[in-house]
């Protein structure tokens, strides 16, 4: 990160500047396929590949198994059921085969099996339709329903490290600049970086696609079920990001570049919901590289709290605050004693 004296240097101010962060992003949007951004507007937050630092390409159409929500079909309301669908890779859009119009009073456990999309217009396409779990009819119709989605079929599929995440793309620009082109790249280790995708001990989840699935860190202290502690081990060969190491990590990086862990943050002292006396804390919500769930309608990374807190989350496709971690080599910091007025620098 810029020292303060560094950025006065060049113009801005303690007004405009912020000098816990390098910026803000989302952690992950659009798709890629073999790290070329699709053509179409598709959002790779609705799959289990968005909690990826480096996900895969999706390569099926992927129907959920179980209710994800519900919804309530008036009882004088028209909606549009059918008993397939068609999808077009050009659009990556859905659209309803034969639909035909049913009154909410009309409704039944016989269109459980059918799709929608719960709306009035009979010509309705979209990157997703609705399958029907479950009907119940009172006064009105409450329709149960999961999503369908073109997306990844397998969870190898969704976490084997192709495309790069929208976090690593900026991560990877600010290294570019601010270390190689600068000649700095013999102080940095190459050492791991962990985007631990393994399953929380009570998932029942995939972490195929759309698939509701609870990672290790959606579970935490308090938890009554599946409680999780840290750790620094990394269980997945494919989760420990490095760019040449192979023995210890993947070797999939470009740089040695990225983000702290849930589990570092709270071994420095970040384990309570207002933890500011410690030297992570920034005063700004900002991301780390700990999954923690999908939901089936988004996915959802661990994040800082603006109050310290490790145990903070969001939507990939939320911007939040971007905090590099590098690690230096053992010899690189021969200047200074480690004093306040003397700080170890490189050298």
């Amino acid at each position: 990160l810029p020292n303060k004296s560094d950025v006065l240097k060049n113009g801005y101010n303690d007004e405009d500047t912020d000098y816990t962060q390098i910026g803000t992003s989302y952690y992950n949007y659009y798709w890629k396929k073999n790290n070329v951004r699709e053509s179409t507007n598709s959002y790779v937050y609705y799959d289990n590949a968005g909690v990826g630092y480096m996900y895969g390409n999706r390569d099926g159409i992927v129907e959920g198994s179980t209710k994800y929500s519900t919804s309530t079909h008036n009882a004088d309301t028209t909606r549009y059921y059918a008993q397939s669908y068609s999808y077009n890779a050009e659009t990556d859009c859905f659209t309803l085969v034969d639909p035909i119009g049913v009154l909410g009073s009309d409704m039944s456990e016989d269109y459980v099996g059918w799709y929608t999309f719960n709306n009035t217009s009979v010509s309705s396409s979209n990157s997703y339709v609705y399958k029907v779990t479950s009907v119940s009819v009172s006064a009105n119709a409450t329709i149960g329903y999961a999503y369908v989605r073109y997306g990844t079929t397998s969870m190898e599929k969704a976490q084997i490290n192709t495309n790069d995440s929208t976090i690593k793309t900026y991560l990877d620009s600010w290294y570019k600049t601010n270390i190689e082109d600068k000649g700095l790249s013999s102080y940095i280790s190459d050492t791991l970086f962990c985007n631990d995708r393994s399953f929380g001990s009570a998932n029942s989840g995939t972490g195929t696609g759309t698939s509701a699935t609870y990672y290790r860190w959606y579970y935490g202290p308090w938890s009554s079920t599946g409680t999780q502690y840290p750790r620094l081990t990394c269980s997945q060969q494919n989760d420990r990001f490095t760019v040449d190491n192979e023995v210890i990590g993947n070797g999939d990086l470009s740089y040695p570049i990225g983000l702290v862990t849930t589990d570092e943050v709270v071994l420095a002292g970040g384990y309570y919901s207002f933890s500011s006396g410690y030297y992570l804390y920034s005063g700004n919500i900002y991301w780390t590289m700990s999954p923690r769930y999908v939901n089936g309608s988004d996915a959802y990374v661990c994040d800082i709290s603006s109050s310290g807190g490790a145990f903070g989350y969001n939507a990939v496709d939320v911007s939040r605050g971007v905090r590099p971690t590098i690690n230096l080599k053992a010899d690189s910091l021969k200047l200074g004693d480690g004093s306040a007025s003397n700080p170890y620098r490189v050298g």
